[in-house]
């Protein structure tokens, strides 16, 4: 036997394995320590005004999102920035995947693509959770004036009964307007402690950090809401999943040689697949353009006709009361009435900006999500008056 034919039969073998390691370590050598993951943060570009950080290896959060948190009021941009940095479901995430989905890999791998659509779906979750939180708080101080009315009408009443000129049962009346109010308040007061701790979950916050302030208000309404005829083909060009499934019945058409009968099946179902997704995908584009139509006419619906009209209502009915021709219980009722219209107002503006949010999430590319806001239980306007 020739001594040397293990050893030239093993040089290949070693020889690979060499290989091998060089490109292991190239590829390694070609990722920053800091995780190189600036390809991915430029997935996020346009998510916010100006250029957008992501959380990597070695990165202290606590430090980067402090002066975020001290800039004064939370506003939306911010929250997205926060999440970004110190969310910890993303930086689980963002580690399981490790190099995968650093600037060594190709910018169309599978990982890479997932993770940014990963930091899509957390920037659309943390603008929903801040959305909910400053709609909450506000319409807590609305419920707030409604019950300091619905209490001043209640003293009067003690009062007037007490003097004997009242009944009891017009008393009774307005004892029931006042713990209907109170009971509100406890439930408005409720939900915006809920949802502030909902925003505080999605940006990753606890000790100190918790006590960041909010915006008194929501934004403004767009002057005009987009107008989106090709709402359908802009989606389609984003799915993930839809790119990915016709991607695997490309590839598969072109490496079948002979049409037999279980690569005619298989087609069938890969072309069927392809299809569903593409049915799918354009019904939730025009769901979400619908939903966020309809949300921006109801929005301003009441803020160009109701919110008017509750203001109008209420000066007139002072007018009379000055002019004694109204009792302070009918102005109380109006203050009311103009409290429960103006939270429906917020309500309504909520609605709407969570439905932009969702139809912006749609447009890149992400799943539609069919229940993007709490959906309102408004009550009439006026109807607190009675």
């Amino acid at each position: 036997m020739n001594p040397f034919s293990v050893r030239d039969r093993a040089g290949p073998r070693r020889l690979g394995m060499l290989a091998l390691l060089l490109l292991t370590l190239t590829a390694h050598a070609a990722v920053p320590f800091d995780g190189g993951v600036s390809g991915l943060e430029a997935l996020t570009q346009g998510k916010v005004s100006g250029p957008v950080a992501i959380a990597r290896p070695g990165m202290d959060s606590g430090a980067a999102i402090a002066p975020l948190l001290a800039a004064g009021p939370l506003n939306a941009d911010t929250a997205v920035r926060i999440a970004l940095l110190n969310n910890p479901g993303l930086q689980v995430s963002l580690a399981a995947e490790g190099v995968n989905i650093s600037d060594a890999a190709l910018a169309a791998s599978p990982a890479r693509r997932k993770a940014g659509q990963d930091m899509v779906l957390l920037a659309a979750q943390a603008r929903k959770a801040w959305t909910r939180a400053v709609a909450a708080a506000q319409i807590a101080r609305l419920m707030a004036e409604a019950r300091d009315s619905a209490e001043a009408g209640g003293e009067l009443a003690r009062r007037m009964a007490r003097a004997g000129n009242w009944s009891k049962l017009q008393q009774a009346r307005e004892q029931l307007l006042l713990a209907d109010a109170a009971a509100q308040l406890a439930l408005a007061r409720q939900a915006a402690f809920s949802e502030r701790e909902k925003l505080i979950v999605v940006l990753g916050l606890w000790g100190a950090q918790t006590g960041f302030e909010l915006p008194d208000r929501l934004p403004e309404l767009p002057a005009q809401p987009q107008e989106l005829p090709d709402v359908e083909s802009r989606v389609l060009q984003q799915r993930l999943d839809l790119q990915l499934a016709e991607a695997q019945w490309t590839r598969q058409r072109a490496s079948r040689r002979e049409p037999g009968a279980d690569a005619l099946w298989d087609a069938m179902g890969n072309a069927a697949r392809v299809r569903e997704l593409a049915v799918k995908a354009r019904s939730e584009a025009r769901e979400a353009y619908h939903g966020y139509r309809t949300a921006w006419d109801l929005a301003s619906h009441y803020e160009k006709e109701v919110l008017p009209l509750s203001r109008f209502i209420n000066d007139e009915t002072l007018l009379r009361y000055n002019g004694m021709l109204a009792s302070v219980f009918e102005l109380l009722a109006e203050a009311r009435a103009q409290a429960q219209a103006a939270s429906n107002a917020v309500e309504a503006r909520r609605d709407f900006w969570l439905a932009d949010i969702e139809l912006r999430n749609v447009l890149s590319g992400a799943p539609y999500d069919a229940a993007p806001g709490t959906p309102p239980q408004r009550t009439p306007s006026g109807a607190a008056a009675h």
